[in-house]
């Protein structure tokens, strides 16, 4: 009735985008929720849809968006079967594509059409077109490159460094990645907020609700076992887990909805990969 599947961009693009995705639902209609996630773009080929942010008002989606940074959990919804065609993308990504502050988008969407122009338009038009997933992909790789393409930005050594402090413990120090990059507390918070979408303290405390999820949902071994030393106590474990991915732990691994399980088996083939693409 529907699938998800993950494809890697072009060696070129890989520090800059994480992984595209295609879905397809043959429903008329689908509701689900989906976690706090990076930066998305996404190519509606086929359908209509909505989003559902923090506010809880649904959005409708339009043919090529720019999601960005989630800092919560999210709900989506269809009207007709669909054919997406998704773009993952990294922080640095964010930096070298994106023309607005993360933090200004998180956990909302923009029409990217009026972010990129025209190059969008023949970007969706020549997907929808496409005869193969094989085309779609060389498709999305031309796309990017084009936008990657003449961009500069200075602080991409920002972006290296967050990535490995949060990818270093499940509860990183703060007053550590302040130290190695040399800035002050509110240079690093604003830095953070423009490739992240939040402040450093709260983007540690979403991969580490995401990155304790995955545990938790690949080898459900109790609570203490997925969280270690992170969560101070159950409740602690639950409200932080149920934030980030819209599901308690328990829903995690006794009934997750359909497509959060999909999402899911990813991560569990992805479990050798360094955390930024495993939950990414």
């Amino acid at each position: 009735m529907f699938s998800l599947d993950y494809f890697a961009p072009a060696e070129d693009l890989r520090p800059y985008i994480s992984s595209y995705y295609l879905f397809r639902s043959d429903l008329p209609q689908l509701a689900d929720v989906t976690r706090a996630d990076l930066g998305q773009m996404r190519f509606m080929l086929s359908g209509r849809g909505s989003f559902a942010f923090t506010d809880g008002v649904a959005v409708p989606v339009p043919p090529v968006c720019v999601i960005g940074p989630t800092l919560a959990a999210a709900r989506f919804a269809s009207l007709d079967p669909l054919v997406v065609f998704g773009i993952s993308i990294r922080p640095a990504g964010w930096a070298m594509l994106m023309r607005v502050n993360a933090a200004e988008l998180s956990d909302g969407l923009i029409d990217a059409r009026g972010m990129f122009g025209v190059l969008i338009d023949d970007v969706h038009d020549a997907m929808a077109n496409a005869r193969t997933v094989e085309e779609m992909l060389s498709i999305a790789n031309v796309g990017m490159r084009a936008l990657v393409t003449g961009r500069q930005d200075p602080h991409l050594w920002f972006t290296e460094l967050t990535d490995a402090w949060l990818s270093g413990a499940l509860s990183p120090s703060i007053d550590s990645l302040i130290r190695e990059a040399g800035l002050s507390a509110r240079q690093v918070e604003r830095l953070a907020g423009r490739f992240y979408g939040a402040p450093p303290k709260l983007v540690a405390r979403k991969y580490r609700a995401l990155r304790t999820a995955v545990r938790l949902a690949t080898d459900p071994g109790g609570w203490r076992d997925a969280a270690g030393d992170a969560f101070y106590e159950p409740s602690h474990f639950i409200r932080e887990v149920k934030r980030f991915t819209g599901l308690t732990p328990s829903q995690l691994v006794d009934l997750p909805p359909p497509v959060m399980r999909l999402t899911f088996e990813r991560r569990r083939a992805a479990a050798h990969m360094p955390l930024l693409a495993a939950i990414s």
